[in-house]
């Protein structure tokens, strides 16, 4: 995994629990909407280790990465299903996949559209 900077990656390494989402150049940085929202449902969220997911969001099928130093704080995640998978690799390419497919035959349910 690559962080999108310093601060990022002693956040993840040696900081309190949070979530990391690519950015636009596919690094990893904190986000902290999702980071706070999952503290307030997991607040006594224990256990570091380094966890990669692909979230589904439940409305629009849309996938997204999202890695985390404490896999507890996903434990309740509203709106989204996440799966574990072995390494960042992996769910960045299925994340995507979903675009390259959009490219062939339409955006995913729910993504936006231009008029």
């Amino acid at each position: 995994m690559t962080f999108a900077s310093l601060f990022d990656a002693a956040s993840f390494h040696e900081g309190p629990a949070a979530v990391f989402t690519p950015d636009p150049r596919g690094n990893l940085r904190i986000d902290p909407e999702r980071t706070r929202e999952l503290w307030l449902l997991n607040p006594n969220a224990q256990g570091r280790e380094a966890a990669v997911y692909v979230l589904t969001d439940q409305a629009t099928g849309v996938k997204m990465v999202l890695a985390t130093n404490f896999p507890k704080l996903l434990d309740s995640l509203p709106r989204a299903d996440v799966r574990r998978v072995s390494d960042y690799a992996s769910a960045r390419a299925e994340a995507m996949q979903q675009w390259a497919e959009a490219a062939t035959k339409g955006a995913p349910r729910g993504a936006a559209h231009e008029a």
